[in-house]
């Protein structure tokens, strides 16, 4: 069965929102274009906001709202207008729709998320743009990968469907056997026009516990990969090294 990406995903927002695409482009050394260029800082942060609205550094998440303290986040969809504006649903919430460079729209997403974060966890502070890099969880830029295989043999064994927007990967690929993607690293495939390299795994935390509909933990994630695969990983990191063009349908090769 020849390979084939599935879905691409981003997340605008550090775990608020999830937002797929049909396509996007892919650039030496950066990640999807708008994943993680913008996050919230919570109330212990250690790291800052600039003049310029930047973080002052790239930081862990425990500097962040986050879906492992809040599940509710899990459950926020995202969209970018036609204007170049953030649409953000939940099934609790009435959407918003905010511009995060502007400050008065960086006060009502922080309002916005009050009512879905939990009231012992360190509360939402301020709205920070990625410095330089994305604000995901490595310091390094990656774009994140799953093959689907993998989550439907997870699915069996859980005993019911896992939803893909758990575990919010940037790509799912179609064609492989279950954690084939684990035997790429190092090596490169070609997807569409573009060169990536998986480099490691994923590790996964107790926001995959979460399910996205609901926002409601219905599962152990960890304790499930744990019992089932003796490890807790599921999909690998992949490092951009040829420019190009990635879409949905697009055919992956691996190159060698």
């Amino acid at each position: 069965m020849t390979a084939r990406l599935a879905q691409v995903f981003r997340y605008p927002i550090k775990s608020v929102g999830s937002e797929e695409l049909r396509e996007t482009g892919l650039t030496p050394g950066m990640g999807v274009p708008l994943d993680r260029e913008w996050a919230v800082l919570n109330a212990r942060a250690k790291i800052t906001r600039l003049p310029d609205g930047r973080a002052s550094a790239w930081g862990k998440k425990a500097n962040f709202l986050t879906g492992r303290a809040g599940p509710s986040l899990m459950a926020v969809s995202a969209s970018v207008q036609a204007d170049g504006r953030l649409r953000l649903d939940h099934p609790d919430l009435r959407h918003l729709d905010i511009d995060p460079a502007l400050p008065a729209d960086q006060e009502k997403l922080i309002a916005w998320l009050r009512p879905i974060w939990p009231e012992d966890a360190p509360a939402p502070a301020s709205v920070v743009r990625a410095p330089g890099q994305p604000l995901s969880d490595e310091p390094e830029a990656f774009v994140s990968l799953i093959g689907a295989a993998s989550l439907d043999d997870m699915s069996a064994r859980a005993g019911r469907p896992l939803a893909r927007k758990r575990f919010r990967a940037n790509l799912w690929v179609e064609g492989w056997a279950p954690f084939g993607e684990f035997d790429l690293i190092g090596r490169d495939i070609r997807i569409g026009t573009a060169i990536l390299r998986p480099v490691e795994r994923v590790g996964r935390c107790r926001a995959t516990d979460a399910n996205p509909e609901t926002g409601v933990r219905d599962i152990d994630m960890l304790q499930l990969l744990e019992r089932e695969y003796d490890h807790t990983d599921l999909g690998v990191f992949c490092r951009v090294i040829g420019a190009g063009a990635i879409a949905r349908g697009d055919t992956v090769e691996v190159l060698g």
